[in-house]
């Protein structure tokens, strides 16, 4: 098998919520060597960091390394690129495998699970449900037709394949000629190369089928845990509590509200129909969208190991 690490990529603000990522990891994980890429965290914060997370993480500071590589990309933060750079960055080059996570993600199981799967694509990923809504995105990215789209928050490169085809660095052209962020560039540039993820490594919507005890790993997509907490149920509050307690952290986690915010949201959902009856194709997808059913479908393909298919929306009976 070849040898696996991980890495979170920050800039100064999400610094601390990466290290709690990280230290959530070590307390679900095997022993696995892990990496939190920043960009001028402050000195503050790393000494909070270097107390929770001891050796078993590096903390790299790679400003100067995005200043020499020269690239620009407008007005996004420049940690988001961070880990386009994966193939040049001289740390990873002993490693075959290479599981990225974002700051908002918390894991339930061993990442040594995710990282070492056997992959026949160059990326291991998951797709993004909610991007099927509004499929306009194949022709607005330059896609074939029928293309899924993959949410790159928690993703895994085989890094021998990656280097071989050159795919960050295409994917690096095309974020800075194409104008793009960095998940729609991943997209562009790993089009076809790319094999499913269990949706429960990558679960990012809370819904009545599943819940945070149930996921392998949990994304905060939309709302952060330490901002509004919509949608972030209280049992994923109360773990981040907990590995914020001896840390100068954890007053976002503070419960504020008795009960979970999120629920007047998804009960207007239930009127997604009305909206399609007024021409809103995207109200009509989201309505005939059957979130249990997609996440067989997708598990089953991450079981048989396949690669992404095309048109997924018209497979979950949805497009």
């Amino acid at each position: 098998m070849q040898r696996p690490c991980y890495f979170l990529a920050t800039d100064s603000n999400y610094f601390p919520y990466a290290c709690l990522a990280a230290r959530r990891i070590l307390d679900v994980s095997a022993p696995i060597d892990g990496f939190i890429l920043h960009v001028k965290a402050h000195e503050r914060d790393m000494q909070v960091a270097r107390r929770l997370l001891g050796d078993r993480v590096a903390l790299l500071d790679v400003s100067d390394f995005m200043d020499r590589v020269g690239f620009r990309f407008g007005t996004y933060s420049i940690a988001a690129y961070v880990r386009l750079f994966a193939d040049l960055l001289p740390q990873f080059d002993g490693y075959g495998r290479v599981a990225y996570t974002d700051c908002d993600v918390l894991f339930n199981r061993d990442i040594n699970d995710l990282a070492c799967q056997e992959l026949g694509a160059p990326l291991l990923a998951a797709h993004d449900d909610y991007m099927y809504f509004r499929p306009s995105y194949r022709k607005s990215l330059g896609m074939q037709p029928g293309a899924p789209y993959f949410n790159s928050g928690v993703v895994v490169f085989d890094m021998d394949a990656v280097r071989t085809e050159g795919l960050l660095e295409r994917t690096r052209q095309t974020a800075i000629h194409g104008k793009m962020n960095d998940q729609n560039a991943l997209n562009v540039a790993f089009e076809g190369k790319w094999q499913t993820m269990h949706p429960n490594w990558n679960l990012m919507s809370v819904s009545r089928e599943y819940r945070f005890p149930q996921a392998y790993a949990r994304h905060f997509a939309g709302s952060k845990p330490w901002e509004k907490q919509i949608d972030v149920e209280l049992e994923a509050l109360a773990v981040y509590r907990d590995l914020a307690k001896d840390t100068p952290w954890g007053e976002p986690f503070r419960q504020r509200f008795p009960f979970e915010r999120g629920l007047l949201k998804r009960f207007r959902r239930r009127f997604d129909v009305l909206g399609g009856l007024f021409g809103r194709d995207v109200h009509r997808r989201r309505a005939r969208y059957d979130g249990a059913k997609m996440h067989q479908i997708y598990a089953r393909q991450a079981d048989d190991r396949a690669m992404a298919v095309q048109f997924p929306e018209v497979l979950g009976g949805f497009g």
